[in-house]
């Protein structure tokens, strides 16, 4: 297998070279391509009114100044010869769980992967304090491993990885495949005034409440217990049909115009 693996906290992070060494350990071929400088909370960004910087790092590496997305889309479709068989994306300073996964750079960057018909798996550290990576080398090794020799993931589902921090909740209990739970950000923010009179804020807060029944990926990971979640690119709301329906039909529009074909 071939493989691309990048990520949002950029080409030095220590995270990736944590999940960069377990994959050249489990695959045949690998290749990385990632921010050259931090992105963390970019989402699915991408760069379109300059162009990107590419420094060839040597033996199928590249450090690009642009964001995660914009480094697995320039790899599949111009840095690589060939399509490789799997994205991977990460280890994240810091877990990428529940509404993280709308914010985070590291599953955007998978996501990509995923959009462009490769599957993808990425990677997270459950971590508020100290970031102890090379604890993961397992876990993650375990789940590639399982990736390799599992049958293949559908083209249109990714998997988001979270790993409970050793130092906050031990060894690893397990794994358990999960749905998505829900992190309630305190959503602090300052304000300050420059000598110029400029006003400045700025957003963030650690403290948090997670929520989520005992199949969530918030609850396990409190329980410490990897947690694997499937996910895709579609955002369609299935549920929300009828309520969009009825909303047409109100319209005072001809009837040939309500319906979506």
């Amino acid at each position: 297998m071939y493989v691309l693996i990048s990520n949002d906290d950029g080409i030095d992070a220590p995270g990736l070279a944590v999940l960069e060494r377990a994959a050249r350990e489990v695959f045949d071929d690998v290749a990385v391509v990632a921010p050259l400088h931090h992105q963390s909370a970019m989402s699915h960004a991408v760069t379109l009114n300059r162009p990107v910087l590419c420094n060839d790092l040597g033996e199928g590496r590249w450090a690009l100044d642009g964001k995660p997305a914009d480094c697995v889309f320039l790899a599949l479709n111009h840095l690589l010869e060939r399509k490789p068989d799997l994205v991977l994306s990460g280890i994240n300073n810091g877990p990428n769980l529940g509404y993280d996964t709308v914010y985070s750079g590291t599953v955007a960057a998978a996501r990509e992967g995923l959009m462009n018909e490769v599957p993808a798996v990425s990677f997270s550290l459950a971590a508020t304090r100290r970031f102890d990576h090379e604890a993961c080398f397992g876990p993650v090794s375990d789940i590639l491993r399982a990736v390799r020799t599992a049958p293949p993931l559908p083209s249109d589902v990714m998997l988001n990885v979270n790993i409970p921090s050793h130092a906050e909740y031990g060894t690893p209990r397990g794994y358990r495949a999960c749905s998505l739970g829900t992190r309630v950000f305190a959503n602090q923010t300052e304000e300050w005034t420059d000598p110029r009179g400029n006003r400045f804020l700025w957003l963030g807060g650690w403290n948090l409440d997670m929520k989520g029944g005992e199949d969530s990926d918030t609850y396990w990971i409190g329980q410490g217990f990897v947690t694997i979640t499937p996910l895709t690119w579609d955002m369609y709301q299935k549920t929300g049909q009828q309520t969009v329906e009825n909303l047409v039909a109100s319209l005072d529009l001809p009837e040939t115009q309500r319906r979506c074909q």
